[in-house]
C-alpha cells in the first residue's frame, strides 16, 4: 500500500484542499485542481470575476470560458475534466477509501479489508469475501488481493448524471447513448433498439481495435512521409547552399570582367595623357629655343640702337630684311592644336544602368521531379462574385491577378465597363472588397512585387501604379506617348508594354521613357500585331499574344528584340 499512498500524496492531491482530487479539471496552464476548489478561489479574486475567467492560484494565468455571463459556479463546467487524473484516482480507488471493509463499515464495524471487488467497487474483509464468493451473482467477479503492494486495476463504472445512484447499464442504438434503467423507462420508451452495455462492448472493442489499427497504420504512413519531407528539407538546404555558391561565383565572374574593363580604361587614360604630355613637352622645348633666339636678336637690335653707330644700324637693318630674321620671328609649332585638346571619359549612365539591369547572371528555376498525373482533375476551391452593388454596368473583367498580402489571398480584377479596379479578400472569415475608380477603362495588370502592380489605361495614355494592402491605394501615374494595352514587368525598374497604335512592344522605364522598341519583321511582314497580352517568362523573355484580326499568333521575344520562337494556334 506504500505505492498507493505515495501516488495519492504526491500526484493525486489537490494543492488547495490537500485532499485527493474531487472532479479534477485542468486549466490552460496545465495545473490541475478540484473543480469546486478553483471556483471558490476565483470567487475571492475580483480581477478574475471582472475578466470572466478562472484564475490559477499557482501561475496567476487566466482561463477564459466560452459562456461567461453565468454565475462563477457554472463557469467551471466549461472547463473540460481531466480524464487522466480521474482515471488514476479510479485505478487506485482503494487507497482513497481507506483500508477497512466497506460492507462492515455500513454495519458500524471496523474490519481491515484484504480484497477489492472490481465489479462491485467495494473493499472486503476475509469474512465478507467468503460470503461474496458464495452468492451466485457475485461468485465470478474479479477480486484483487490488497494484502500485497500491488496495483489494483478497476473498471470504471459509468454512473448516470440524472440518477447518480444508478449505473448506466444500457445502450440505446437509436440515440447512440448510454442510459441507466430509469432513463430508459422515462426517455427511451419509443426507441426500438436498447441493449445491455455488456452485449455491445465486444463489438465496440472490435471497432475500436480496427480504428486503432487504422490510426497506427496512418501514423506509420505519416511518419514515413514526415521522414521523406525531412530528408527533402535537408536536400533543399544543401541545394540552397550550392545555389548561393553558384550565384556568388557568377557575380564574382561579372565583377572580375568589370574590374578588367576598369583596368583597360585606366591604362587607356594613362597612354592618352602620356602621349599628350609628350607632345606638349616637345612643343614647349621648341618654344623655349625660339624664345632664346628672339631674346638674343632683340638684345642685338637694342645695342645697335644704343650705339648710334651707322654701320651697326645698317647691318641690323639688312639682317631684319633677310629671310633668316623672318624665320626667327615666326616659329612653326603645333602647340595651339595640341594644348587645346584633352582626354575625356564619356559615361552614359542610363545606358550603363540598362545594361546592368539586363545583365543575366542566371535564372533560378524549379525542377519538379514528380511526373504529372494525367488523371488529375481540377477541384473548385471557391467562387468570387466580382459584381459590386454600386456598379452602373455589368462587370466586364479584362484581367485578373492574385496577391498574398499579410498572409491574405487577394484577387484583383480590372473592370473595363465600370472604369475601376477591384480587390476581393477575406478578413476575419468575412468577404471584403475594395474598389478604385480610374479616369478611363483599365486593361491589363503587371505585378511589380508582392503588393504593388501597374495597370494600363489606353484611352488616356496612362499607366497607374497601385498598392494592394489588400485595399487598393493609387500611388502614382505614368504618362505615355502611345496607347498601351498589354503590360508585364521585366525588372524592378523596367516594363514591357504592348502598343496598339502603332503595333509594337516598347521597353519602358518607370518614368514612361521608351528605352527600346521591339518590332521584329519576318518575310517582309511585321510579327507584332494587336499585342493585347504580355507575359514574362522565367528566362526573362517576353511572351506576346497577338489576338487581333488574322493575327492569331504567340511570339517569344528577348528584351533586345530577337525572336526566340513564334507559334500559331490550331485552326
Amino acid at each position: 500500500m506504500a505505492m498507493h499512498k505515495t501516488l495519492t500524496d504526491n500526484f493525486l492531491t489537490c494543492s488547495i484542499c490537500m485532499e485527493v482530487f474531487d472532479d479534477p479539471c485542468t486549466l490552460v496552464c496545465y495545473h490541475t485542481f478540484c473543480r469546486k476548489c478553483v471556483v471558490s478561489y476565483t470567487e475571492t479574486r475580483p480581477e478574475a470575476i471582472s475578466a470572466k475567467s478562472l484564475l490559477c492560484p499557482f501561475c496567476r494565468k487566466m482561463t477564459k470560458v466560452a459562456k461567461s455571463n453565468r454565475p462563477v459556479e457554472e463557469w467551471a463546467k466549461e472547463v473540460k475534466p481531466s480524464f487522466l487524473i480521474q482515471g488514476l484516482i479510479d485505478s487506485f480507488a482503494p487507497c482513497s477509501q481507506g483500508n477497512n471493509c466497506n460492507l462492515c463499515d455500513e454495519d458500524g464495524e471496523t474490519t481491515p479489508a484484504n480484497a477489492w471487488c472490481v465489479e462491485c467497487n467495494v473493499s472486503l474483509c476475509d469474512g465478507c469475501l467468503k460470503a461474496h464468493r458464495r452468492i451466485p451473482a457475485t461468485r465470478h467477479h474479479v477480486v484483487s488481493d490488497l494484502s500485497r503492494d500491488v496495483k489494483v486495476k478497476k473498471r470504471r463504472k459509468p454512473m448516470c448524471k440524472e440518477h447518480p445512484d444508478q449505473r448506466m447499464q444500457f445502450y440505446c442504438k437509436d440515440c447512440k447513448k448510454l442510459q441507466c434503467q430509469s432513463c430508459c423507462i422515462l426517455y427511451h420508451r419509443k426507441c426500438e433498439s436498447i441493449v445491455s452495455l455488456e452485449s455491445v462492448l465486444p463489438e465496440m472493442q472490435n471497432t475500436l481495435q480496427t480504428v486503432k489499427q487504422k490510426l497506427e497504420s496512418d501514423l506509420a504512413t505519416s511518419n514515413t512521409r514526415l521522414a521523406k519531407k525531412e530528408a527533402k528539407c535537408t536536400e533543399i538546404n544543401e541545394n540552397k547552399s550550392s545555389l548561393q555558391s553558384q550565384v556568388r561565383s557568377a557575380t564574382h565572374t561579372a565583377i572580375d570582367l568589370i574590374k578588367k574593363k576598369e583596368r583597360q580604361l585606366l591604362e587607356q587614360i594613362v597612354n592618352v595623357t602620356e602621349k599628350q604630355r609628350g607632345q606638349l613637352k616637345g612643343d614647349m622645348k621648341r618654344e623655349e629655343m625660339a624664345r632664346q633666339m628672339l631674346r638674343q636678336h632683340s638684345e642685338l637690335l637694342a645695342r645697335a640702337l644704343e650705339s648710334e653707330s651707322d654701320v651697326d644700324i645698317c647691318e641690323m637693318y639688312l639682317w631684319s630684311e633677310s629671310e633668316e630674321a623672318a624665320t626667327v620671328s615666326v616659329p612653326e609649332s603645333g602647340m595651339e592644336d595640341v594644348s587645346g585638346g584633352k582626354a575625356c571619359f564619356i559615361h552614359d549612365r542610363h545606358l550603363m544602368c540598362g545594361k546592368l539591369n539586363d545583365l543575366c547572371l542566371g535564372v533560378i528555376d524549379i525542377m519538379f521531379e514528380d511526373v504529372f498525373d494525367s488523371t488529375f482533375t481540377a477541384v473548385l476551391y471557391d467562387t468570387v462574385d466580382i459584381q459590386a452593388e454600386d456598379d452602373q454596368e455589368k462587370t466586364a473583367a479584362r484581367d485578373v491577378a492574385v496577391f498574398v498580402v499579410d498572409n491574405t489571398d487577394t484577387i484583383v480584377v480590372t473592370d473595363y465597363d465600370n472604369k475601376c479596379v477591384k480587390s476581393f479578400y477575406k478578413r476575419n472569415k468575412k468577404s471584403c472588397q475594395s474598389k478604385l475608380g480610374v479616369q478611363s477603362a483599365p486593361r491589363r495588370i503587371a505585378k511589380l512585387n508582392n503588393n504593388k502592380m501597374a495597370v494600363t489605361l489606353p484611352d488616356t495614355k496612362e499607366i497607374i501604379i497601385v498598392e494592394v494592402k489588400p485595399e487598393l491605394v493609387r500611388q502614382s501615374s505614368i504618362s505615355t506617348r502611345k496607347l498601351y494595352a498589354g503590360l508585364t514587368s521585366l525588372t524592378p525598374t523596367t516594363l514591357a508594354a504592348g502598343s496598339v497604335s502603332p503595333f509594337c512592344v516598347d521597353i519602358l522605364d518607370m518614368a514612361g521613357n521608351v528605352l527600346r522598341t521591339l518590332d521584329p519583321v519576318a518575310d517582309g511582314r511585321k510579327l507584332v500585331s494587336d499585342p493585347w497580352f504580355l507575359s514574362t517568362t522565367r528566362q526573362g523573355n517576353i511572351l506576346v499574344s497577338c489576338c487581333g484580326y488574322r493575327a492569331g499568333r504567340v511570339l517569344c521575344l528577348t528584351p533586345h528584340g530577337e525572336v526566340v520562337f513564334r507559334d500559331k494556334p490550331l485552326q
